[in-house]
């Protein structure tokens, strides 16, 4: 037996890549795609080639899976699993890309009756860093090329499923990182929960100007990035409370942050609000400059005995039998 079918659920631009990178390289599988909205199946398939088959039914979808993919947002996550694990076949590597993995991980093991759950995060490549995109219609096998792959398996999962997961981010273009996940958790408050909590707080601010009519005629793109973390905002309480010490840690940094920052503005300290503006700029271009590069301290991962990709997509890892926890 070899892994013949892989399915991914949700089908917006990191779904509908994945399967671009799937069906670009030179392995021979099915690629099953699912997603809620029915026009999203019909797009990736019969648009953009990134899947062979759009199965509607989740259930269906999960059932024929050897590696199963979900890139849905962490607010449906749980749903998912109630609804798939008890339907997964035995060998099935489930690979979960949702932002938060200690729910994940906890939603797996009280869900998943059998197959190998790994939690991971593949991080956009450099040059789609900034665009603001979403949509599947800017789906590219290249999104995540040479850039990180964060792996936070369950203990539980064989280690040959983890070196599957390993080889499926090569398989992206990228550099597998295994990381603990609850220190991802914790480094994520920063990355991504202030920014939606920022964006709401900005957002509402806005609207209740008395020119709103106006901003909304003329803001353009700096508020559209802004703001965008509110397409997610079923994830945003998930968020802000996972760890509520952290989130109100970042809360009072950035408040302490604006409080200095309306100081110089107050003050009228131009030359010394300029300074830090290009302090940061250039802090900025630096960081956008690493990422190009991946050039990064990197820790070791712990060491995986490695033989051809083909060997652990295709093989070894699915040809074991029996009933396995996540």
């Amino acid at each position: 037996m070899k892994t013949q079918t892989i399915t991914i659920i949700g089908l917006d631009r990191v779904g509908a890549s994945i399967g671009l990178a799937v069906k670009q390289s030179p392995l021979d599988v099915t690629v099953v795609g699912h997603d809620p909205d029915d026009a999203k199946g019909r797009f990736a398939k019969d648009k953009l080639k990134a899947i062979d088959k759009a199965e509607p039914n989740l259930v269906t979808a999960a059932r024929m899976a050897d590696i199963l993919v979900i890139t849905a947002q962490i607010a449906d996550v749980e749903s998912i699993l109630q609804v798939i694990g008890s339907e997964l076949q035995s060998h099935t590597l489930l690979i979960d890309l949702s932002s938060l993995k200690r729910l994940g991980l906890d939603w797996a093991k009280l869900y998943m009756q059998q197959g190998h759950y790994v939690g991971a995060v593949p991080v956009l490549a450099a040059p789609y860093l900034t665009d603001g995109r979403s949509d599947a219609s800017v789906a590219t096998p290249d999104l995540f090329k040479d850039s990180a792959f964060c792996l936070m398996p369950s203990p539980k999962a064989d280690p040959q499923a983890v070196e599957t997961a390993v080889n499926f981010g090569i398989l992206l273009g990228a550099l597998p990182y295994f990381v603990d996940p609850d220190e991802y958790d914790s480094l994520v408050q920063g990355t991504e929960t202030l920014p939606g909590l920022v964006s709401l707080a900005m957002f509402k601010a806005m609207q209740q100007s008395s020119g709103w009519r106006d901003i909304l005629r003329f803001a353009g793109l700096p508020f559209a990035l802004t703001t965008l973390p509110l397409e997610n905002d079923r994830d945003i309480p998930l968020h802000a409370l996972q760890n509520k010490q952290a989130t109100l840690r970042w809360l009072d940094a950035m408040v302490n942050e604006l409080k200095e920052v309306r100081r110089l503005v107050y003050s009228e300290e131009q030359e010394i609000l300029a300074a830090l503006a290009e302090q940061l700029a250039l802090e900025r271009a630096k960081w956008l400059d690493s990422r190009e590069k991946n050039d990064w301290d990197e820790r070791q991962s712990p060491p995986i005995e490695r033989r051809s990709m083909a060997s652990h997509l295709f093989g070894s890892f699915v040809t074991r039998s029996g009933d396995k926890d996540a």
